[in-house]
C-alpha cells in the first residue's frame, strides 16, 4: 500500500565572497506525490572527475608516506612529523578472515594539509549532497595503511586505532568523512573531537573545548501525516549530520496543515530546532503570508536501519565523553584522567579519558625528546582533531562550501608564447584550505581573492603564481584570459620543490 507524500525541498547553501562565509537559502518548489514503496526511489549517482579515481596528476610526484612498524599484539604509540599522534591499542589487527594479527605489522602514514598536497596526491575534494556539488575545505587530512608481511590488514572492530590530528583550524564546524573507493565517494562519518593543544593556563596539558552533540535516535516514517522532504546543508544540524536521506514528517499534533498551501508560491524556507526534544518547525513565506508546521526527522526502510545502528554507536560515544565534562567540571582534570587511567579495564566508558591522557603523555614525551621540532609545530598547530578508526585508508575533517566563483575561459602559453595543451587544470586561493579541479580550460575563479592556476604539460608540472595572477587585474567581466605558465623541468618535478613553489 503507497501513500501520499508533501514535497519541498530546502537547500541551505554556504558561499565564500572575500573568505566571508555567507548562508543563504534557496527555495525550489516541486509538489507531487510519490509513492511509499522503496522499489520506486532512484539512487543518486555521483560523477567523479575522472575514470581514474584517485590518480596524482604528476608520475613519480605524491605526498611521501612514513613507514612504521608496530607490535601488534602490544600496539603503540606513533609520532608524525606535523605533531599528530596515532595510538593503536592492543590487538588493533585483524586478517581478511578475522583472526587477529600477531607479531609485527608494518604501517604507512601520511597527511595532506594544503591545496597543493590535495593537488600533488588527486584526491578529490568534491561532495555531492542531493545532486548539489559542494567542495570541501579542510582542517586535516590523512590516509593510514597496514601490512602484514606486504599483505593489507583490517581494523579489529574491538580495538579501534585513534587518530590525533594535529590543525591549524579550530572550526567547530567540520565534520569527519572517509573516502569510501568502492562508491567513488565521501562518505560522512559524523565529527571529531577538538582539543586545544595551548592552553594558556598550562601548555603542556591538553584540554577538551568542544561539545558533543547528543545524538537524535531516529525515527521510522508512517502513513498517518504527510512528509515534507528538505534537504539541509550537511553542517547545519549536528545532531542530524550523522545520518543521510532526512525527511520531516508532520506532528501528529499539527493541525495547521493544508494541502492547499503546496499549490501557493513561497519565496522562503526555513529549518528551525522546536521547544521539544526532536521536534522542527518547518516556516514557509512570501510575500503574503507565512506558515509553520512542526515536524520531526524521519528515515524509511534500509536507511532507518543504517541511522539505528549508527545511533547506538554515537549514543556510546555521548554517554563516555559526558560521564568525562561531568568529572572534569568537579574538580582537578589531570588527576582525573590519571585515576580513570587505574580503571580502564573495568569500565569500559573511561575509553575517551584513556585516550585524552595518552594524548597529553605522549605530547610531553615528544617535548623533553625533540625540544626544537615540537617549538615549531606548536607554531601552527592549535588543535588536535580526534577521532578512532574503523578501516584503513582516508580520513577527512572537512566543511562542505558552495564556492562563488566566476566563470572564465583560460588560454594557456608559455613563457616564449608557445600554446600549452594543459590537463588536470585546477585553481586554489589564499585562506580557502581547498582546490578546484577541471576538466577543460572553463575554469572558476574565487572572486576577489588571490588566485594561483596549475596544470600538467607532456607530464611536467606547470603553474602561474599569485604574483603573476595578481598582475593580471582579472575582474568579473573578465571571460577570457591568457594565462603565462611556469613549466617545470624534469628535474624540478619533486614533492619539496613543488610545495616550496606554492608557498605552502
Amino acid at each position: 500500500m503507497s501513500c501520499v507524500q508533501t514535497h519541498f525541498t530546502l537547500y541551505k547553501i554556504q558561499t565564500f565572497d572575500n573568505m566571508n562565509i555567507k548562508t543563504f537559502l534557496l527555495f525550489v518548489l516541486p509538489f507531487g506525490f510519490v509513492s511509499c514503496n522503496q522499489a520506486d526511489k532512484k539512487e543518486t549517482k555521483i560523477s567523479t572527475l575522472s575514470d581514474n579515481f584517485i590518480k596524482p596528476p604528476v608520475n613519480g610526484v605524491d605526498v611521501p608516506y612514513e613507514e612504521y612498524s608496530v607490535d601488534a599484539a602490544k600496539g603503540d604509540t606513533l609520532f608524525y612529523k606535523t605533531g599528530s599522534i596515532i595510538l593503536f591499542p592492543p590487538n588493533s589487527f585483524i586478517d581478511k578472515n578475522g583472526n587477529v594479527i600477531q607479531g609485527n605489522v608494518q604501517v604507512k602514514y601520511r597527511e595532506f594539509s594544503n591545496p597543493i598536497d590535495f593537488y600533488l596526491s588527486g584526491i578529490p575534494m568534491d561532495y555531492d549532497s542531493v545532486g548539489k556539488p559542494y567542495t570541501f575545505e579542510s582542517s586535516g587530512m590523512c590516509e593510514v595503511l597496514a601490512y602484514k608481511d606486504g599483505v593489507p590488514v583490517f581494523v579489529n572492530p574491538k580495538s579501534n586505532p585513534e587518530i590525533n590530528l594535529a590543525s591549524d583550524n579550530n572550526s567547530q564546524n567540520h565534520n569527519l568523512y572517509y573516502l569510501d573507493t568502492v562508491q567513488k565517494k565521501w562518505v560522512g562519518q559524523g565529527t571529531s573531537i577538538v582539543t586545544e593543544l595551548n592552553n594558556s593556563k598550562n601548555k603542556n596539558q591538553a584540554t577538551t573545548t568542544t561539545e558533543l552533540a547528543e545524538p537524535l535516535k531516529p525515527e521510522k516514517a508512517n502513513t498517518k501525516s504527510p512528509v515534507i522532504r528538505i534537504v539541509i546543508d550537511p553542517a547545519s544540524f549536528q545532531e542530524l549530520s550523522i545520518y543521510d536521506n532526512l525527511q520531516f514528517q508532520l506532528d501528529a499534533n499539527e493541525k495547521n496543515f493544508s494541502p492547499k498551501d503546496a499549490i501557493d508560491e513561497w519565496s522562503n524556507v526555513e529549518l528551525l530546532k522546536g521547544k521539544n526534544k526532536g521536534l522542527y518547525t518547518v516556516k514557509f513565506s512570501n510575500a503574503k503570508r507565512t506558515v509553520s508546521y512542526s515536524a520531526r526527522p524521519v528515515l524509511e526502510g534500509k536507511d532507518y536501519d543504517k541511522a539505528l545502528t549508527v545511533f547506538n554507536k554515537k549514543r556510546k560515544e555521548y554517554e563516555s565523553f559526558k560521564k568525562v565534562r561531568i568529572t572534569q567540571e568537579k574538580g582537578a582534570k589531570v588527576q582525573y584522567i590519571k585515576d580513570s587511567l587505574q580503571n580502564m579495564a573495568i569500565d569500559e566508558q573511561n575509553k575517551k579519558t584513556e585516550k585524552l591522557n595518552l594524548l597529553i603523555e605522549a605530547r610531553n614525551r615528544v617535548i623533553e625528546k625533540q625540544n626544537a621540532v615540537v617549538s615549531e609545530i606548536n607554531k601552527t598547530s592549535k588543535v588536535f582533531r580526534t577521532f578512532a578508526i574503523d578501516r584503513f585508508g582516508y580520513w577527512n575533517c572537512d566543511v562542505p562550501v558552495l564556492q562563488n566563483l566566476m566563470q572564465i575561459t583560460g588560454n594557456f602559453v608559455d613563457k616564449k608564447g608557445n600554446q600549452l595543451s594543459l590537463t588536470h587544470i585546477a585553481v586554489f586561493c589564499k585562506s580557502f584550505n581547498s582546490i578546484l579541479r577541471y576538466r577543460d580550460n572553463n575554469i572558476g575563479i574565487v572572486k576577489n581573492l588571490d588566485n594561483m592556476i596549475l596544470g600538467v604539460v607532456n607530464g611536467e608540472f606547470a603553474y602561474i603564481s599569485y604574483e603573476d595572477y595578481k598582475r593580471l587585474g582579472v575582474t568579473q567581466n573578465t571571460k577570457q584570459q591568457t594565462f603565462v605558465m611556469t613549466v617545470l623541468s624534469e628535474k624540478e618535478n619533486n614533492y619539496e620543490n613543488i610545495k616550496e613553489i606554492s608557498g605552502l
